[in-house]
């Protein structure tokens, strides 16, 4: 697939405003997404800035069969990225509205405990009911498929 590069604001919103303007926007937002936003470890960046995201699949990290979280994490790492601030997967739904149908984009971020108390990722998906901010389990060890699509934010330069 294609490696794709885009620019999100983050930072600047609480988690009030952020769930505001995706209902606002009539983003469907799943109840574990939403335990998630509630849970203390989410924590919005104070000041807006742009971050670069690199979306790209487990493949394209250099994985041919499948790989475990941590993998996936330690090799975008070692290829310049970094796991994304918390609030990229609400700011980058706010954004990323025309979602082809069927796709499912997870937020290479620190895992984040929704409300069952299991480590999640926020989900980007689109399905037949619309937009939605979804989560998927996201253990250490649990294992993603060659095809299944990541963002990571590319590291800022130390200037």
């Amino acid at each position: 697939k294609k490696i794709r590069r885009e620019s999100v604001e983050i930072g600047g919103k609480t988690t009030e405003q952020l769930i505001a303007e995706m209902e606002a926007a009539h983003i469907n937002i799943s109840d574990y997404a939403k335990s998630m936003m509630e849970n203390r470890d989410f924590v919005p960046g104070k000041n807006r800035e742009e971050a670069t995201l690199i979306r790209l699949t487990v493949a394209d990290l250099g994985f041919k069969t499948s790989a475990t979280t941590d993998q996936i994490y330690e090799r975008a790492q070692t290829l310049g990225l970094e796991l994304c601030p918390p609030d990229t997967g609400p700011n980058y739904r706010l954004k990323y509205k025309d979602q082809p149908l069927n796709e499912w984009v997870r937020i290479g971020m620190k895992q984040i405990a929704g409300s069952d108390g299991d480590p999640r990722v926020f989900d980007l998906a689109r399905n037949d009911d619309g937009l939605w901010l979804d989560d998927d389990w996201a253990e250490p060890g649990d294992e993603w498929d060659p095809d299944a699509e990541f963002v990571f934010r590319l590291r800022k330069s130390e200037s």
